[in-house]
This record gives structure tokens, C-alpha cells and sequence, in this order.
């Protein structure tokens, strides 16, 4: 396999190969807290240099996309995330696209104690949604994102990439709810906030 989680002593870790996203193979995101019929979600991941490559692909009865603004409500649209942790740091950082293109971008120890990140410099950040389907029945759409680690604090200046994380999707606005992510979460009610189930990001060659 290109892309795969691989165990790690008792842990999961997440391999993500140098290079386009496009050459990796998906991860499936599972479902987590129940199960949601017709949602189905998968995600490429790739790294260049210290940018992180993000391709989520997802499918659910809904489509929404109400959030018009950076840091929104963008957990009730139709949202896609990547959560991520400097392995020698407390602090961890939030990222969740919405459908519509906007972004929530946050950091902090808790779900508590977060300071969100200035909408001009999330701005900053490449991203690219396509709609492949959108009926009563079924949508399906696909969100690709550029995430520059050095921008938002996650590597210094000649330091090696060391992150551990997990990349979730949601829709909490949708009439029947979800949750999905790529890593296991044991917490008993939904809560991505949950960075002691966060797993190693192991950057390698192909």
C-alpha cells in the first residue's frame, strides 16, 4: 500500500508518503457514536517539504452549506477536519472546512481553551471543493487543502516534521447527524477534542 495506518507498539500510526496526494491510496474514515445509513467518508493525505496535503471525499443524504464566514459554525455544515498535535507540545490545532469553502482554524490545550486564528491568515490557505452530486437523495463532493505547518506553528524553521493527529467528518446540522474519523476515539459521547486518541503522523519516502 502508498497510504496506511501501520501499528506502532500498541498504537496506530498514519504513514504519509512524500509527494502529490494524488499517488497515495485513501483511508476510509469510520463511522464513530452510532451508525449513519448512506454516509460514507475516505481521505488521501501527501506532504511537500512541510506542507501537508489534504484530499477528503465524502457522501451523505445532505449537502450543507450555510457557514459564510471564517471560524463559523462550520461543524453544522457539511465539515471535514484535521486535527493536529506538535508531538513535543501540549497544544493542539483544529482545522474544519465547511463545504462552503470556509474555515474554523484554532489552538489551544482543551476544547475549553482555544484562541482562533485570524481569518486573513486562514485565507491564506489553498483549498478546493468540487460538487460531483447533489440531489434529494444523495450528495457527494470532494474538498482538497493545502496546510503550511510552518504558518500555523506545527514545525520550526529546519526542524524535522514531528506531529501526531487524526482527520474526522461531521454534520452536526444534518437531519440525522455524524461522525467519522480516521483514528478510533473513546469517548462516550461525540467529541473530536480528544487529543490522548490522537495517533502518529510517520512522514516517509515512497
Amino acid at each position: 500500500m502508498i497510504f496506511k495506518k501501520r501499528f506502532q507498539g500498541d498504537d496506530v500510526a498514519i504513514t504519509i508518503y512524500k509527494g502529490a496526494v494524488e499517488l497515495n491510496l485513501p483511508i476510509a474514515l469510520v463511522p464513530l457514536w452510532g451508525e449513519y445509513p448512506n454516509v460514507e467518508g475516505s481521505l488521501r493525505l501527501g506532504i511537500r517539504d512541510t506542507t501537508l496535503l489534504l484530499l477528503f471525499k465524502m457522501r451523505s443524504p445532505q449537502l450543507l452549506r450555510m457557514v459564510d464566514r471564517h471560524n463559523g459554525p462550520v461543524y453544522r455544515d457539511s465539515c471535514v477536519e484535521a486535527f493536529l498535535k506538535h508531538a513535543e507540545r501540549e497544544e493542539y490545532l483544529n482545522f474544519e472546512f465547511s463545504a462552503s469553502g470556509k474555515i474554523l482554524a484554532a489552538k489551544g490545550r482543551s476544547r475549553e481553551q482555544r484562541t482562533f486564528f485570524d481569518p486573513d491568515l486562514i485565507d491564506t490557505i489553498p483549498r478546493k471543493i468540487e460538487i460531483l452530486e447533489n440531489t434529494n437523495r444523495q450528495s457527494r463532493y470532494a474538498l482538497s487543502a493545502e496546510l503550511d505547518l510552518k504558518a500555523f506553528g506545527l514545525v520550526e524553521e529546519g526542524e524535522e516534521v514531528k506531529l501526531l493527529g487524526n482527520f474526522n467528518a461531521c454534520g452536526d446540522g444534518h437531519k440525522v447527524p455524524y461522525y467519522l474519523a480516521a483514528n478510533p476515539i473513546g469517548t462516550v459521547k461525540p467529541d473530536f477534542h480528544a487529543p490522548n486518541f490522537f495517533v502518529p503522523l510517520i512522514i516517509a519516502e515512497r
